[in-house]
């Protein structure tokens, strides 16, 4: 029968009870010596201790040359709980699963095993602990660096987090020295079609992937070094071989080239990172010309730029989701001061215009509503349906009492949001701003011949070319000018009160005629 993971770990623990055991004696003169105590007697105790990290030695230790009270025994407990302790605080972006695995399989096992301790006290406020961090992650919370999230900052994060994770799995692969893999990750960073270039992590992914290129340099120039060594010493080792084993040799080099070549065929369908090959002389050239390409592009890279342009664009992007319209513009227009130096934030910039032209749009239209209703006396709002009249009113009649009464008629519901980045859900959380009396004028791009890139926050298709917007500095605010109208909504595709009166009318002449018509015909008999 299998033992579960708790039972094997308790299994275990039981069995190495006395390797646990990180006992201390201290000599008389000062030295002190770490590890298990396996007996002990008045005369000394009999210790295996270290004498390095690595080796260990056992000997006994007479009473007369250890310290008065020198014999310090560290229970199972106290040194299993040193590992525990490490757990918190928790890493970033953990899962409810994890933490529940973290508290099943790791915790609740310690207290099981000791209970009543000083240490199963503490263990249970760390599974407390624990518990109420999961229940952050179970109600959309996350935890980015250190700080915690409420689901509607992990939305408005949403294209941080992703950056975040993709710049960590580059890391990682790189600590393995697998630079290729770690260089198709940092792609998919300077990826435009995923926002990730207005991230606050991609300016540390550059100077972390330069890094690599370099790394990545010195290995290749060594692979291309030893490249003809290699070939020559497989050469001469099939020279020496005979047959059976010359044919087996032979084959699997075959294979192992084979191999070789199918990966790189594949690989290069999606990057131009492929795994090095030692004996492939000419991927192992052309690799290094990646290498030296990239890297020369990426030194061109002004950090200290894009790192403020990434900054005020995640401000505007918090901003923008918590409604605060002037903060988000403000923010924005930081970054636009930047953008004339780079070009690739162009059509980024003007997604977040169009997001905030449209959460105005979407304002104005919504108090204009709020007044029309409070004219004619209907509620602002169909809690049932937003931006439709009060239940059982027609939205063409509540118009037409509206048009009648001298004023606007009501707004038609908007379609959702366009998104500042293309991660983020769509939709508007709180109550908007009031509209300030002077605003930052970035709703239109500088240069109205450049092609804006598509609204709604979605970003070109591939293949597709998009010209890049380019920014002047902004302007100081002005003063906002007359309030205007907004362009007067379509009617729907019903019938107007003129209509229904001609109608109505119609038909009360139509009755009238046939009363005189049946008052002059006179019945049989009368």
């Amino acid at each position: 029968m299998k033992l579960s993971r708790s039972l094997l770990f308790l299994a275990l623990a039981a069995t190495s009870t006395g390797l646990l055991r990180a006992d201390i004696v201290t000599l008389k003169d000062g030295k002190k010596l770490e590890g298990t105590i396996l007996e002990q007697k008045p005369e000394g105790v009999l210790m295996k201790y270290k004498v390095t990290a690595k080796i260990m030695d056992e000997k006994f230790i007479p009473m007369a040359e250890i310290a008065p009270g020198g014999i310090l025994k560290e229970m199972p407990e106290e040194v299993e709980i040193k590992e525990l302790r490490k757990l918190v605080p928790t890493v970033d972006l953990m899962t409810a699963e994890k933490y529940e695995q973290l508290i099943q399989d790791r915790l609740r096992p310690f207290v099981n095993r000791y209970p009543g301790t000083p240490q199963a006290d503490e263990i249970k406020k760390m599974i407390d602990e624990l518990q109420l961090e999961k229940e952050k992650v179970v109600s959309g919370g996350i935890k980015l660096e250190g700080r915690w999230l409420t689901a509607q900052e992990a939305r408005a994060e949403k294209a941080n987090v992703d950056a975040y994770l993709i710049r960590q799995a580059m890391n990682d692969k790189a600590a393995t020295g697998d630079w290729s893999a770690a260089l198709r990750e940092f792609d998919q960073l300077t990826d435009k079609k995923k926002f990730h270039l207005a991230s606050i992590y991609y300016p540390k992914a550059v100077e972390e992937a330069l890094a690599i290129l370099t790394n990545y340099d010195a290995k290749l120039s060594q692979m291309i070094k030893d490249q003809p060594v290699l070939q020559k010493q497989r050469d001469e080792s099939l020279k020496r071989l005979i047959e059976p084993d010359l044919t087996r040799a032979k084959s699997a080099i075959d294979k192992e080239v084979s191999d070789a070549d199918t990966r790189e065929e594949l690989e290069r369908k999606d990057s131009k990172w492929l795994t090095p090959y030692k004996y492939n002389l000419k991927l192992l050239q052309d690799l290094q010309k990646n290498v030296f390409a990239e890297k020369t592009k990426l030194q061109k890279v002004n950090i200290p730029q894009i790192t403020k342009i990434c900054e005020h664009l995640h401000q505007a992007t918090i901003h923008f989701y918590a409604d605060k319209i002037v903060d988000g513009e403000l923010a924005l227009a930081e970054a636009i001061k930047a953008a004339p130096a780079n070009p690739e934030y162009g059509p980024i910039i003007q997604i977040y215009m169009n997001g905030f032209k449209q959460k105005r749009m979407e304002y104005a239209m919504k108090q204009q509503a709020a007044a029309t209703n409070a004219v004619i006396g209907a509620p602002a709002v169909n809690p049932a349906a937003p931006g439709v009249g009060a239940p059982g009113v027609d939205s063409a009649v509540a118009r037409a009492l509206a048009v009648a009464g001298g004023q606007a008629p009501p707004a038609q519901p908007t379609a959702a949001m366009p998104q500042p980045v293309n991660a983020a859900p769509q939709g508007v959380v709180g109550q908007p701003q009031q509209v300030p009396v002077g605003t930052v004028p970035v709703q239109q791009p500088i240069n109205p011949s450049m092609t804006p890139p598509p609204a709604g926050g979605v970003t070109p298709q591939a293949g597709v070319p998009m010209q890049q917007a380019a920014y002047a500095q902004p302007v100081a605010p002005a003063p906002a000018p007359a309030p205007v109208a907004p362009a007067p909504v379509e009617e729907e595709s019903t019938i107007s009160m003129d209509t229904i009166l001609t109608v109505a009318g119609g038909a009360v002449v139509l009755v009238l005629l046939l009363v005189v018509l049946l008052g002059k015909k006179k019945p049989k008999g009368e």
